[in-house]
């Protein structure tokens, strides 16, 4: 456009020269002049006018589409509701397909997300049986685990790996003799010494294991250690423990205190919350211990009852499944008190 309008201002001055130079009356040239160079400016202006129109029509909705699609692909994150670019009917076809395709890209990306959590619930109520009296105990945690990492503002695949860290926390377990995993006494020192094993040998099973996240990897590794550093099994203390760690620890143990045990009935909420609170900043990290004590009571019951139904054998609940292939997304369930 900026080169037509050149064009037509080149030609205008050209016939106001060749109209003077040929012009037998100087003055009626001038005229005749003058009005040819106002109507190769006023062209001028329109074809600027007009470059600017297509610009704004075609280009600038143009980069803000491109802006979305590269932001996706940086973070890896799909997004068909990203905001619209906006202009003509040729930027809207194009943007249309992209919204459609990437549509259809989220929802095989939550077919496969199904299929994971399906296969490894399998595994992990097969691990659980072995070791737990009541079912239940990994997809509990991997609730609570993601509702505490939302509270401290934790989101997207970081958000994933905290889920799948959770639910597959004990796998080392796998490893360990019946004689030891489910021996009713305390453990002697031999037995012991085995037990402690567990995070290295659930991390070295899974550590080439390339769609896992590291934060799975550090659950799985240092679910034990203290903030004190008296845990096992490499003694870290501190902000040295991984946060996906230190989050799922809290959890952890907020689960066994509220579930039954052969020894003792489950505890209460409140008591619960109570000795969480007594030992932070010797076994827990203190601001996680904080953030977990703002989480609603109902909530943390709500998770409960969403993993009732979970046994051996059986398919995952459809309710249970949803929250854990979509840990984002915030997924409701009534139950009675």
């Amino acid at each position: 456009m900026a080169a037509i309008s050149a064009t037509v201002l080149a030609v205008a001055l050209l016939l106001v020269v060749k109209l003077v130079s040929v012009a037998g009356d100087p003055q009626f040239a001038r005229q005749i002049g003058w009005n040819l160079l106002f109507i190769g400016l006023s062209a001028g202006i329109l074809a600027a006018g007009a470059a600017w129109w297509v610009v704004r029509r075609i280009m600038h909705p143009l980069r803000r589409l491109s802006e979305a699609m590269s932001e996706m692909a940086r973070t890896g994150q799909l997004r068909s509701d990203f905001e619209t670019a906006g202009g003509g009917a040729e930027v809207k076809l194009i943007e249309g397909t992209f919204r459609a395709l990437t549509i259809s890209l989220e929802e095989s990306q939550r077919a496969r997300e199904r299929s994971y959590v399906e296969a490894v619930g399998a595994v992990v109520t097969a691990a659980d049986a072995r070791d737990h009296e009541t079912s239940g105990h990994s997809f509990r945690v991997a609730l609570y685990a993601v509702t505490l990492a939302k509270g401290m503002g934790i989101h997207g695949e970081e958000l994933k790996a905290i889920e799948w860290g959770a639910l597959l926390h004990d796998v080392g377990k796998m490893v360990v003799p019946d004689e030891i995993l489910r021996k009713v006494g305390p453990l002697d020192e031999r037995e012991w010494h085995i037990m402690k094993q567990h995070p290295t040998w659930g991390f070295d099973m899974l550590a080439e294991v390339s769609f896992l996240q590291p934060e799975v990897l550090d659950i799985i590794y240092c679910h034990h250690e203290r903030w004190d550093g008296q845990g096992y099994p490499r003694g870290i203390a501190g902000e040295t423990i991984p946060l996906a760690a230190r989050i799922f620890a809290v959890v952890d143990t907020y689960d066994a205190i509220t579930s039954d045990r052969p020894y003792r009935r489950a505890r209460g909420h409140q008591l619960a919350l109570h000795e969480l609170q007594r030992v932070a900043g010797q076994q827990f990290d203190p601001q996680v211990v904080e953030a977990f004590g703002e989480l609603p009571e109902v909530e943390l019951r709500r998770l409960r009852e969403l993993c009732k139904r979970v046994h051996p054998g059986l398919s995952l609940p459809v309710d249970l499944l949803d929250s854990l292939a979509e840990p984002e997304q915030e997924v409701r369930a009534e139950f009675g008190s």
